[in-house]
């Protein structure tokens, strides 16, 4: 039962007023006839809701000066009632924000709508409230720095963490332009990353996650991953900044790094030379060899040669997470680089008892690459396809457009789970259905990735169960200038 404070100087109608509401099931608390008696009864009671006159004469206070009082000390909500309407008392009235108006006289249905929807409209401001105190709560308890900015890329809210993170208070940073936490040299990139995402309305939400340097308020600078999700109230757009300090986890990836290039590169070495001693072992240098032999030494070849593929997969990845991969982008022949990668898995096809198809290959497309790195994508994707294929075929081909030389690898293996495609590309991601003993270090998809993205090419997979699987890359087409007689290049 909601508690009502009834406020009007004059004895009748607070009478006609108490009776509607006791009829109505509300609990009248008392009845005030001046502004300084409600001020104390409202202290005293804390009533839901105050039914407020406007104009009671002969009293220093009138309902108005009384209101304001009541909200800005006790945040109770207020109707006003008054014999006086118009837009005149609503403009007198607008600091108060009153809940309503009732114009005297009123009806019973009237009071009771009015006072319906005030008491809704205060039920709803509570649990918003209450809402956004327990996100408050979690947002400030978060171990992550979180900022909110506006369309105008200007901080207004900023929790512990963040000042935590970046040594500036809330006060501090609440108006400021976001790039201030980002190194001098780096602002305008990121500003103008960001009025991108403004002006293209792109949903951010569940974006995936980037990294940047961070600038403390001491000057010193760290590397920090961000997320990014956008928000709109009202037609105007908002940004929420997720932000963590990965310093410690920059150190640890680059011991890893550290060490795995290190121990990759003492076994290159003795690995190669070992695949080297069987080569001379298997050309009759050292000898004659029996067919059992012959056997042994071709499987200690097969092995030592995949274990030195490995190795050098585990440097490529080294350099790629150093950023040290040298890049030498000339026009190559494409059918040559290929032609080349599928001579060194002859032997491997043919053991396996596998067809290789090669069709439509387009003698004429020369790309923009450079060849090793075209050369190392190519062979760890055909190694694949033919590790993942038991029986059937590889069939590889080429061709081009207006932009692009377009190279396909399609093998007859057991496909892949459409849920799993988004996932081949990054490190040590494996299918689950290979063969476990030919399954690989799975980095040769990762690899393939990253030296396409180096050449300003692409590589791809489409495939489902029982499918097989088709890798589609792109690389940029070498173009010959040609000059005109207007003396103009084309």
């Amino acid at each position: 039962m909601s508690k009502i404070l009834i406020v009007d100087d004059e004895a009748i109608i607070t009478a006609q007023v108490k009776e509607y509401l006791t009829s109505m099931g509300y609990k009248v608390l008392k009845c005030a006839s001046s502004g300084e008696q409600a001020i104390e009864l409202a202290r005293e009671l804390r009533p839901d809701l105050i039914l407020m006159d406007i104009v009671m004469s002969n009293n220093e206070m009138d309902g108005i000066i009384a209101a304001k009082n009541i909200k800005e000390e006790l945040d109770i909500p207020i109707i006003f009632m008054t014999a006086y309407g118009g837009d005149k008392i609503i403009q007198e009235t607008k600091d108060v924000d009153p809940y309503g108006f009732l114009e005297k006289p009123f009806q019973q249905n009237e009071l009771k709508t009015t006072i319906e929807v005030a008491l809704y409209r205060k039920d709803m401001e509570r649990r918003l409230r209450e809402s956004e105190e327990k996100y408050r709560s979690v947002v400030d308890s978060a171990i992550e720095a979180i900022m909110t900015i506006d369309i105008h890329m200007h901080i207004f809210f900023w929790n512990h963490a963040a000042e935590t993170m970046f040594g500036y208070t809330i006060d501090e940073a609440k108006s400021r332009h976001f790039t201030f936490i980002i190194p001098e040299r780096l602002r305008k990139k990121v500003q103008n990353e960001m009025e991108r995402m403004v002006l293209t309305e792109e949903d951010y939400a569940g974006a995936k996650t980037n990294e940047c340097i961070g600038l403390r308020k001491d000057g010193t600078e760290f590397p920090m991953e961000f997320s990014l999700a956008s928000w709109i109230v009202k037609e105007t757009i908002y940004f929420t900044i997720i932000a963590r300090d990965i310093t410690e986890r920059k150190k640890i990836e680059q011991m890893k790094s550290d060490f795995v290039s290190l121990v990759s590169h003492q076994l290159k070495t003795p690995i190669a030379g070992i695949t080297g001693c069987i080569d001379n072992m298997l050309s009759g240098l050292t000898g004659s060899l029996n067919e059992k032999q012959i056997e042994y030494l071709q499987i200690m070849h097969e092995l030592s040669s995949r274990s030195y593929r490995i190795i050098s997969d585990l440097l490529n990845i080294s350099r790629i997470e150093r950023g040290i991969i040298s890049i030498e982008i000339l026009p190559h022949n494409l059918n040559d680089i290929i032609y080349t990668a599928i001579r060194e898995h002859e032997k491997y096809i043919e053991k396996k008892g596998l067809k290789l198809n090669i069709n439509n290959m387009d003698d004429n497309i020369t790309v923009l690459s450079d060849r090793d790195k075209l050369f190392e994508a190519l062979s760890n994707v055909i190694d694949n396809a033919i590790k993942f294929t038991e029986k059937g075929s590889i069939t590889i081909s080429t061709k081009k457009d207006d932009k692009y030389g377009l190279i396909d690898i399609i093998d007859t293996g057991k496909g892949i789970p459409e849920n799993q495609l988004n996932n081949l590309f990054q490190k040590d991601q494996i299918f689950s259905g290979a063969p476990k003993a030919k399954s690989g270090a799975g980095l040769g998809l990762y690899i393939a990735k990253e030296f396409m993205k180096l050449q300003n090419g692409d590589v791809r997979i489409t495939s489902s169960i029982g499918m097989g699987c088709r890798v589609s890359f792109k690389i940029p087409l070498f173009k010959k200038k040609v000059r005109r007689k207007n003396g103009k290049n084309t």
